[in-house]
């Protein structure tokens, strides 16, 4: 199957909560997860077309299919002290609180890849077009390129496997499994998404090495 390559440029930071970190101290990884990834499809078919069903039927196209991310020559990531609102236990409403937060700045653009059949690069091309921000809410991209091509794979993080000795730092990601359905990631379902069985958090590699390293920032730069 032909890879499907899109290029994202971000108006400004990039976020995405490592997983198991809590709301309070939320580090980032330096990319969007591949389940992540998927979500942000989907999310933004719905939005552009106003019709789930078209969003439920891309989720099962793309669901299973293998993803990876092209990384730009640098990445910075810093650490921001913020004021925050998160919902009381009790009683409607919100409250103010305090909480760290890890942003990423790229020196370039992103490139993410799908490998898909011939049969859905369309609905995955409009998908990729559609997406207007991965990770948080407030990390706004665009899309301004295709490439039907294969990934360059010495600049992608590879799931880690420790017998093959190769340099980089690990991060842990999340991926969904064969048994996740869309009802699972539907906010709006009464089904949940269960750990462990609809979706897993695997390490990856990622051909990177710290440059410089100061209390509150770290440059990265590929190998």
């Amino acid at each position: 199957m032909p890879w499907i390559g899109a290029e994202y440029n971000f108006a400004s930071t990039f976020s995405y909560r490592l997983p198991d970190f809590s709301s309070s101290y939320a580090l980032s990884a330096p990319i969007p997860s591949p389940s992540t990834i998927k979500l942000a499809l989907v999310s933004g078919i719905i939005s552009r077309k106003g019709n789930i069903e078209r969003g439920k039927q891309l989720f099962e196209q793309i669901r299973t299919v293998k993803v990876t991310t092209e990384l730009p020559d640098r990445i910075a990531t810093f650490k921001c002290f913020i004021k925050r609102l998160k919902k009381k236990r009790q009683g409607k409403g919100f409250e103010p609180t305090f909480g760290i937060r890890e942003y990423i700045i790229y020196n370039g653009p992103l490139r993410i890849f799908l490998n898909v059949s011939n049969q859905v690069m369309d609905d995955v091309k409009d998908a990729l077009k559609a997406v207007s921000y991965l990770g948080t809410s407030d990390s706004l991209c665009t899309c301004t390129e295709f490439n039907i091509r294969e990934p360059l794979w010495n600049k992608c993080p590879q799931l880690y496997d420790s017998e093959h000795g190769k340099e980089g730092i690990l991060f842990m990601l999340t991926e969904f499994t064969n048994e996740v359905a869309f009802e699972n990631v539907n906010p709006y379902s009464e089904v949940r998404m269960i750990k462990g069985k609809h979706i897993v958090t695997k390490p990856y590699l990622f051909p990177i090495h710290i440059m410089t390293k100061e209390s509150n920032y770290v440059i990265y730069e590929t190998n």
